[in-house]
């Protein structure tokens, strides 16, 4: 290595020379037009600075500079940021943000805006998927509805949709007509073709809502809802009346009685509006506070009760109560979760219901019909037989809505009742 230098210093010696001269050149230039400037301000700056620093001339600089100083700030900036944390609210996800100044310059107040998705045709395909990316609201609030009682859609009349389907012509009937059950026929079908309520007819013929029926059979078709009940001995009007929950006066209306005291055994009175007595598997429970704030023993799904009802939904988060003039229970979900028939029934509507969105409507025949809203998709078509528990429609927010979630209503002889009475 050493020889090869010696031999590179003699054989290159003068051609590094020549390639120096104009590095040299070069490097003369940049300092007096650069270095030279620096190296001045430089002195300038560390002459002024060594006047300032001064401690005898300077006591404020020198108060600055004192490395006691520094500490205290730091302990001070440690302090405040601890006081800062400790002192910090809880940050939910989804209110994460909101506080800043940047959200509120963006989002506007949607304190009373809702998302209203109107049907564009009455006629509802049950059979198309859903997107995930429509029909969606991105929302840190609550999951709910805004169904009141003075709201004009909101009713306990089911079985017909009273917005879009035209108004069909129901003859007028003055007594009990019988009717042959064609081919074809449904116990749904038939109802809703004399204007009846399903249970009306189940009770009127001693059915149930998964009872078997032929073409060639006869029902009973009573002129209104009702029930149908025969005198029996040591009955009374005010006795009967009581039993079935009906007024005396409207029991002698609609039979044409001119006094309470004409019965006799053997004669068929309908009952208008009347119920029969309720079995004990769906006798009305009311809820205790004990059991409305335990936790239940399972996470998702519906889950059997021992009053035969199970919850409606894979989620438990309720975000709206009943009452307070709205109308039905509002249950958290999204568009993996479902609903499910509370109880086994038949499917008296499905499709779309005003500021309910898609809807489905199961009656149980027993004066008893549950009400599912705002779905993204009905699985089930009307008269179709759902057993208890069985996924009738995927969650989602259509309609009056405010998210995803299931909005689910009890009604009893039109009457709404308090979800949580009978489902847990």
């Amino acid at each position: 290595m050493l020889r090869a230098l010696v031999f590179v210093k003699q054989k290159g010696g003068p051609i590094l020379q020549k390639m120096a001269v104009p590095m040299r050149g070069i490097g003369l230039f940049l300092t007096r037009v650069i270095g030279v400037p620096v190296y001045r301000l430089v002195l300038l700056f560390r002459r002024n600075v060594a006047r300032v620093m001064g401690p005898a001339k300077h006591r404020v600089a020198f108060f600055i500079s004192n490395r006691y100083t520094v500490h205290v700030m730091m302990a001070i900036i440690v302090g405040s940021v601890v006081f800062v944390n400790l002192s910090a609210r809880e940050v939910r996800a989804e209110d994460f943000g909101q506080q800043s100044l940047l959200y509120e310059l963006v989002a506007q107040d949607d304190s009373y805006v809702l998302e209203v998705v109107e049907a564009g045709s009455p006629v509802v395909s049950l059979g198309s998927s859903s997107s995930y990316m429509s029909d969606t609201i991105v929302d840190a609030r609550r999951h709910i509805d805004f169904h009141y009682l003075e709201e004009s859609y909101v009713t306990p009349q089911v079985g017909t949709d009273l917005v879009e389907e035209p108004a069909r012509d129901i003859p007028v009937r003055g007594s009990v007509e019988t009717y042959v059950i064609e081919q074809g026929d449904t116990l749904g079908v038939i109802a809703e073709k004399f204007g009846l309520s399903l249970s009306t007819v189940l009770w009127a013929n001693g059915l149930t809502y998964n009872s078997t029926i032929q073409p060639g059979d006869d029902l009973k078709i009573l002129p209104s809802d009702g029930v149908l009940y025969t005198v029996t001995s040591g009955d009374t009007l005010s006795r009967i009346a009581s039993r079935y929950d009906v007024d005396v006066e409207d029991i002698m209306n609609q039979n044409n009685m001119e006094s309470a005291h004409t019965l006799s055994i053997g004669d068929e009175l309908l009952l208008p509006g009347g119920e029969p007595p309720s079995p004990a598997s769906t006798a009305r429970k009311s809820a205790s506070l004990t059991t409305l704030f335990t936790a239940p023993s399972t996470a998702s799904g519906a889950t059997s009760s021992a009053t035969g009802w199970v919850w409606p939904t894979d989620w438990r988060v309720i975000t709206q109560y009943w009452g307070w003039r709205h109308t039905g229970l509002d249950i958290d979900g999204d568009y993996s979760t479902n609903s499910y028939a509370a109880r086994g029934g038949v499917v008296i509507f499905s499709g779309w219901r005003s500021g309910y969105g898609l809807t489905v409507e199961v009656d149980h025949g027993d004066g008893y019909v549950t009400r599912y809203a705002h779905h993204a998709k009905n699985y089930v078509g009307v008269g179709d037989t759902v057993s208890t528990g069985q996924a009738i429609a995927q969650t989602g927010t259509t309609g009056r809505s405010t998210g995803t979630h299931l909005h689910f209503e009890i009604i009893r002889n039109g009457r709404f009742q308090n979800p949580l009475d009978y489902v847990r």
